[in-house]
């Protein structure tokens, strides 16, 4: 072996201990998210994805926590959150915990973002309320609720054909599947930084859902809720954090307004 082999071992030797002597000496807390999707998650099994990197963001910034990103189904993580919860929960806003109560806090928002409706530009559906979208097709994903709508769909006024996740739906689109569907602004932005020809496609001026994602932990960690106040308040100012989001295709629009 030459000595400039020997070299690079040895340095990636140093630095993989260096990376597990930190780790054991702080506390290792999860980032669980339940969203399987891109730019989340680009990758699970290579860890590829922004929440992969909001965990290194935020382990160089903490001396008492090393933070872990884990995907973890929604079933699961409700029935987690049963118990004594010492993680957090990425992505997420209050009115989707309104059963938590008292026991949950959230940060500062770390990502502004929007659900948005979507179609093909050549069969555009621009009127959203529940009288435009009767008798229409959504196209929607396996497992997720979509609120506002979902009297319509319970009343046979909207039909709904499901993918198993939210990056096919352009795909369902163009095959003719259905009429509009509903996507993360997010996700859509990411797609078409993939080279998605984007003037295939039309956003109707209504939002579904606007989102304010941020973190959730319990309410009696109080260390933590400290912790993770002091960096979030942070990051819309950090040009490492901006920088993350600019590979993702996330631009100023993207940041919460505190």
């Amino acid at each position: 072996m030459s000595l400039k082999h020997v070299s690079m071992l040895v340095f990636v030797v140093t630095a993989l201990f260096v990376h597990t002597a930190a780790a054991q000496q702080r506390q290792e807390v999860l980032l669980l998210t339940y969203h399987l999707k891109a730019p989340f998650i680009v990758d699970l099994g290579t860890q590829q994805g922004l929440y992969f990197e909001l965990a290194h963001y935020l382990n160089q910034r903490s001396t008492k926590y090393w933070y872990k990103t884990e995907f973890v189904p929604r079933k699961r993580l409700d029935a987690m959150l049963q118990r004594p919860f010492p993680h957090v929960v990425v992505g997420v806003q209050p009115v989707w915990f309104k059963q938590l109560g008292d026991r949950m806090r959230f940060s500062k928002p770390i990502l502004r973002d929007s659900d948005v409706f979507i179609s093909l530009k050549k069969n555009a559906v621009s009127d959203v309320s529940p009288v435009g979208l009767k008798g229409k097709t959504l196209l929607g994903v396996q497992g997720y609720r979509y609120v506002g709508i979902e009297q319509a769909l319970n009343n046979g006024n909207l039909m709904r054909v499901d993918t198993l996740q939210e990056e096919h739906v352009l795909d369902m689109l163009r095959l003719g599947r259905g009429d509009f569907a509903i996507i993360s602004l997010s996700t859509l932005n990411y797609i078409f930084l993939q080279g998605e020809d984007k003037t295939q496609f039309y956003i109707a001026d209504e939002p579904h859902e606007s989102i304010n994602r941020s973190l959730m932990f319990s309410s009696a960690d109080l260390e933590l809720q400290h912790e993770l106040h002091e960096l979030v308040v942070t990051m819309p100012n950090d040009p490492e954090w901006l920088a993350l989001l600019a590979k993702y295709n996330l631009d100023q629009h993207f940041l919460p307004a505190f």
